[in-house]
């Protein structure tokens, strides 16, 4: 099409050109002769050429700047692609080395806690109860998940109080932690999940306080998830916060269910932390 509109684009300028020569001509004291001419045309002509020069430069730089962002940002895409990738593949390589670490035969573990179990059951029954309940937590934990990866909420929280049951075995005196569930505990959600949030107040929280006992509390209301819990920090976990843990459990929050099905909030001061969970688990 472009020798077609450049002819067509001159002779649209030097009509237009015409048409103010008399224009201007119609308001002049003394109206000057106007006649189109060989040098009227030629400097017509010239004149929208050097336009056109000059609207075709200002397009093509127009043009390139667009294109060179454009290159530029799919180029910074591959880059960011190339680098998850690297990650991903980094991941893989370190998931694969812990699955080979952990690659115990539960059968093998199972068969040695009940050993321990039974040889210890008549010398100390507080320590064949530790194997007990170790054995019913490792059991959990490495049982094959199903297929949607979740499991029932009740046996979560049937987990979270064995682990607490073996925790207060452990200690000469009583733990200052109190657990209350409310409603059917029905609901699938992800296993280990809510117990992430309680090992925090383990490692975090000071549980010698009676006055101050940590609160732990699991309610099914209505295919709704409520989990909070409240507890005092220990004065030198006081700058150290939360980390590694609790950051795993918000990814996988994120992998399970969307934004609207789930709410996370934690807040903590210098002496208490608290953390409140809502999930819809329909």
């Amino acid at each position: 099409m472009l020798p077609l509109l450049v002819p067509a684009i001159v002779a649209g300028y030097i009509t237009i050109q015409v048409g103010l020569e008399s224009v201007i001509n119609l308001f002049r004291d003394e109206p000057e002769s106007f006649s189109i001419n060989r040098v009227f045309l030629l400097r017509a002509t010239w004149r929208c050429i050097y336009f056109l020069g000059f609207s075709t430069a200002y397009w093509f730089t127009r043009q390139t700047i667009k294109n060179t962002k454009h290159i530029n940002k799919i180029e910074l895409q591959r880059l960011q692609a190339e680098r998850e990738k690297a990650e991903l593949t980094k991941g893989l390589a370190r998931s694969q080395n812990a699955l080979h670490q952990a690659q115990v035969s539960p059968h093998l573990l199972f068969n040695t806690l009940n050993f321990i179990y039974n040889s210890v059951q008549d010398v100390s029954p507080k320590a064949s109860k530790g194997v007990l309940l170790l054995s019913e937590v490792m059991h959990y934990a490495l049982q094959r998940v199903q297929e949607d990866g979740k499991t029932d909420l009740k046996n979560e929280v049937e987990h979270i109080e064995r682990y607490i049951a073996l925790n207060q075995l452990r200690f000469s005196y009583p733990l200052q932690l109190q657990m209350k569930c409310c409603g059917q505990l029905q609901g699938r959600i992800p296993p280990l999940l809510l117990l992430t949030f309680v090992e925090n107040i383990f490692k975090h929280g000071d549980l010698t306080d009676p006055s101050q006992a940590a609160q732990i509390l699991v309610s099914s209301i209505q295919n709704q998830l409520y989990f909070s819990t409240n507890n005092k920090k220990r004065k030198h976990h006081a700058a150290r916060g939360h980390g590694i843990g609790i950051q795993n459990a918000k990814t996988r929050l994120t992998q399970y269910y969307t934004e609207n099905d789930y709410t996370l909030a934690i807040q903590e001061d210098d002496q208490h932390h608290r953390l409140s969970l809502k999930i819809n688990l329909t």
